[in-house]
């Protein structure tokens, strides 16, 4: 029997682009990853009166081709049709809305989870203040994904993800919303203290705003208990007091759940299916696979890799940074910080050693054979809700041999590091970026084979723990809290 299933979704991107002109009416559905495919699960059939909304930013070239004069469009995808609103907005809102607010100021705002990365790490930008104008776009944005919502009438429960619509609880009660509202930062939540320095007294406003405006919630998701609990620490800033497993927040209560997103191992399977057995000969590979963004560590991990070779251990490099958020004007100062770390890294390189670090969106069927072929997947984040890509390793590498797999290298901030505690003899290894000396042990460790190998017990939890039960328990919780 289905699980619960998702009546209207509010997220800032749609859930598919138009780039061509000529793909037709039924948009092709993407794979590889993020919200999409952990929310794929709990999207309804549309069959013309009932099932999934989906509400999203119409950035793409010829999304105007597609949809009718509302901004809708029906949407193909692999569990059957989605009614699809596209909401249009000028490239001044959107610039204020996206690059200066919600990536120049919130993004590394955000990720200041134990501390303060823009003083300890050369290339981490500082959070930039918004100014008025930067914010109104914020607000306009978040204004009108909420008077979407409260046109589509008669939902019992409206889901908005996070950081870039975070005003819109707040703004959903303030209309008038009949139904549940949920919330789900996708994020970490940072620490209070740290948050408000680096604001400083100019941000601080917009960062309590923020906080507020999740307030509006019925329930609000984070990925970790420590994430939950900061942001109640911060709403209790703002007079909001604590209940059980809650907050009370000007008469109305708000509950707090912690739901770590997980991931869906058929998407990793179906990509490995008709692929090659992995070749065993030759050095150790490692593989270093993410987003190219400054919360990822990395330069720090270029680092170790090259300390690594200095001191000959003997293994092959292959690093893929995919890019992201082009021209977001804090990221200028990263991709200096990785080309330097990386050519030092290739001018080290010696016999038995080898470094390919490219900066590239690859198709998500070689990220997935990457992973399977690894013999230490090295993620190194200063700070990350979750971190899939380690999860997804470990299913892909699940149908070799367990002397034969490899070992999973996480930050110690990541979320998956505490979500996944107590599986570290089962080949999940967390580091702290920010200490050398422990990139490299942790690394030199990992190729001469002194580490737990990937365990049927962690390929287990991660299948248990997965997109579906994810979004399933959020809904779930949802629909159960008083209405």
């Amino acid at each position: 029997m289905r699980g619960p299933t998702a009546a209207l979704i509010l997220a800032n991107r749609a859930f598919v682009d138009h780039d061509d002109p000529d793909c037709g009416l039924a948009a092709p559905a993407p794979s590889g990853g993020g919200l999409l495919t952990t929310l794929r699960p709990v999207i309804a059939p549309w069959d013309g009166g009932a099932g999934t909304t989906w509400i999203g930013a119409g950035r793409g070239p010829f999304d105007r081709h597609f949809v009718d004069a509302e901004g809708y469009e029906t949407i193909e995808t692999r569990g059957g049709p989605l009614r699809h609103r596209r909401l249009f907005f000028d490239d001044a809102t959107w610039t204020s809305h996206y690059a200066f607010v919600s990536n120049g100021f919130f993004w590394p705002l955000l990720h200041l989870v134990r501390a303060p990365l823009h003083r300890l790490v050369p290339y981490y930008p500082a959070p930039a203040t918004p100014s008025p104008e930067a914010w109104a776009g914020y607000e306009r944005v978040n204004t009108a994904f909420a008077e979407a919502a409260l046109q589509t009438s008669g939902q019992r429960t409206c889901w908005v993800h996070d950081y870039q619509l975070a005003l819109v609880p707040a703004l959903l009660r303030q209309g008038g919303f009949a139904g549940r509202v949920g919330f789900f930062l996708h994020t970490p939540f940072p620490d209070l203290d740290i948050a408000l320095d680096a604001a400083g007294p100019e941000g601080a406003p917009a960062f309590r705003r923020f906080v507020k405006g999740i307030l509006g919630a019925d329930l609000a998701g984070f990925q970790t208990a420590a994430d939950r609990d900061r942001f109640a620490a911060a709403a209790g800033r703002l007079g909001a007091t604590a209940t059980g497993d809650g907050l009370t927040f000007e008469g109305r209560r708000l509950l707090l759940g912690v739901h770590p997103v997980g991931i869906d191992p058929q998407d990793v399977e179906a990509a490995l299916a008709g692929q090659a057995d992995v070749p065993t000969q030759g050095p150790p590979l490692v593989a270093g696979l993410e987003r190219c963004d400054f919360t990822k560590g990395i330069p720090e991990r270029l680092a170790a890799v090259a300390r690594g070779f200095r001191a000959g251990l003997q293994f092959r490099y292959e690093g893929v940074a995919a890019p992201t958020r082009l021209g977001v004007a804090a990221y200028e100062h990263l991709a200096q910080a990785i080309d330097a770390a990386a050519r030092v890294a290739a001018s080290t390189a010696g016999p038995g050693q080898s470094f390919r670090h490219t900066l590239a969106a690859h198709a998500w069927p070689d990220v997935v054979s990457l992973q399977r072929a690894a013999s230490v997947i090295f993620t190194s984040s200063l700070g990350d809700g979750m971190n899939l890509v380690p999860l997804q390793g470990a299913i892909a590498q699940a149908g070799r041999p367990l002397e034969a797999r490899g070992v999973l290298i996480t930050g110690r901030d990541a979320g998956l590091a505490h979500c996944y505690s107590g599986f570290e003899r089962d080949g999940l290894i967390s580091v702290d970026p920010l200490d050398p000396d422990a990139m490299f042990r942790t690394l030199k460790d990992a190729v001469e084979g002194a580490l737990p190998r990937i365990s049927d017990r962690l390929i287990a939890a991660v299948r248990a723990r997965d997109a579906q039960s994810w979004a399933t328990k959020f809904l779930s919780d949802l629909e159960a809290t008083p209405c």
